[in-house]
C-alpha cells in the first residue's frame, strides 16, 4: 500500500489512489476524476466460500463485501472505498479494486465498459468479447506476439469522440494469464505477480504500448465461440448484434441494480450501430491459434 497517495491514467480517466496500482501508467499530479481512497466501509455481512461476494446499493453507493478479501463501495462515479480485511494478499485486494468496483464506477460515470480485451492493428481498435475463461487474453497476447499493440485486457471503455466516431481508452498494460496460457508467449519473464482470485493466473507486464491519454479508433468486436473446424467468421447484425453487446456488457447485473438499465441499453445501442459486430467461432486449443490470428488479420486488413 503506498504511503500517500499516487496518480494514475487509465479508461482516459486521472486516478489518485491511496493504494499503490502497480503497472498502471503514471500520471502528473492535479485534480483527479476518481478517488480511490482506504477508508473503513460499511457493506453486507461476507460470505462462507472465499471471493464469493455479496452486494448492495445504498442512497446510490454500491457496497460489496467480497469473503476472506475486505469490503468495498462505489459511488457518484468519482470515490471508490477500500477496506481489506487484515493480511489479504495485496493481489486478491487490487483484483477487485481494479476489476468489479472501477466497473461498477464507470457505470456511474455513464461510460460503457465492454468485458473484452482489444489490441489496436494498423492504427484500428479490435476486440474479443466473452465469458471470464473464453480466451480473451490468450488471443491477445498471440496478436501482439504478431505486431499488433496493446489497448487493454478483460475491460474496454467506449466512447465517442468530438466527430461521433467510437473510441477505445487504453487499460493498464498487464494481462492475466494461467500457466498454459504463458507457455505459448515467446519472452516469458521469470518472476510472475499473482493476478488474484483462486484461478491461478499471473499478471504479465505489457511492453511498447500506446499512449495512455489518447484513445484509439474501434471498429471491429470480435464474440469469442467454440465450434468444430476450421476458424469462421459470423456477421452479427440488428437485435444480434444488441443481444451480443448485452451479453458482454461488464457486470450488468450491478449496473441494473444502480438503476442505470435503461442507460446501459442507450449505450449499447450507439455502439452497436458504429461497430462491425461478429462471431468469432474457433476450436480451443493452443496450436489453433496462428490459424485463428490470420483470420483475424485478413478481416481487419
Amino acid at each position: 500500500m503506498s504511503a500517500r497517495p499516487a496518480f494514475y491514467s487509465v479508461y482516459g480517466l486521472r486516478v489518485r489512489s491511496d493504494i499503490e496500482l502497480p503497472g498502471w501508467p503514471l500520471a502528473a499530479e492535479g485534480d483527479a476524476e476518481v478517488v480511490i481512497a482506504r477508508q473503513a466501509c460499511d457493506a453486507p455481512d461476507f460470505g462462507v466460500t472465499p471471493h464469493t461476494a455479496r452486494s448492495i446499493v445504498r442512497d446510490g453507493e454500491l457496497q460489496v463485501a467480497v469473503a476472506s478479501v475486505g469490503r468495498y463501495a462505489a459511488s457518484a462515479g468519482r470515490v471508490i472505498k477500500v477496506d481489506p480485511l487484515p493480511a489479504t494478499p495485496a493481489e486478491d485486494v487490487l483484483l477487485y479494486l481494479t476489476g468489479a468496483m472501477l466497473g461498477a464506477l464507470l457505470h456511474q460515470r455513464g461510460l460503457y465498459p465492454l468485458h473484452a480485451s482489444c489490441v489496436s492493428i494498423g492504427g484500428v481498435g479490435v476486440g474479443f468479447a466473452g465469458k471470464s475463461g473464453a480466451g480473451k487474453s490468450t488471443l491477445v497476447a498471440t496478436m501482439l506476439q504478431r505486431g499488433a499493440s496493446f489497448v487493454s485486457d478483460d475491460v474496454c471503455v467506449l466512447t465517442e469522440s468530438a466527430t461521433g466516431t467510437l473510441v477505445v481508452w487504453p487499460g493498464a498494460p498487464r494481462l492475466k494469464l494461467d500457466d498454459a496460457s504463458l507457455a505459448n508467449v515467446s519472452s516469458r519473464p521469470e518472476h510472475l505477480t499473482p493476478a488474484g482470485g483462486d484461478r491461478g493466473k499471473f499478471q504479465l507486464p505489457v511492453t511498447g504500448t500506446l499512449d495512455a491519454t489518447q484513445p484509439v479508433p474501434f471498429r471491429e468486436l470480435f464474440i469469442l465461440a467454440e465450434g468444430e473446424g476450421e476458424a469462421r467468421i459470423e456477421p452479427l447484425s440488428g437485435i444480434e448484434a444488441i443481444s451480443a453487446l448485452m451479453e458482454e456488457t461488464y457486470l450488468l447485473t450491478w449496473a441494473s441494480a444502480m438503476g442505470l438499465s435503461s442507460q446501459v441499453f442507450r449505450l449499447v445501442g450507439r455502439v452497436a450501430r458504429t461497430l462491425h459486430i461478429q462471431r468469432l467461432v474457433r476450436p480451443r486449443g493452443m496450436e489453433f491459434l496462428p490459424a485463428t490470428a490470420e483470420l483475424i488479420e485478413r478481416r481487419v486488413s
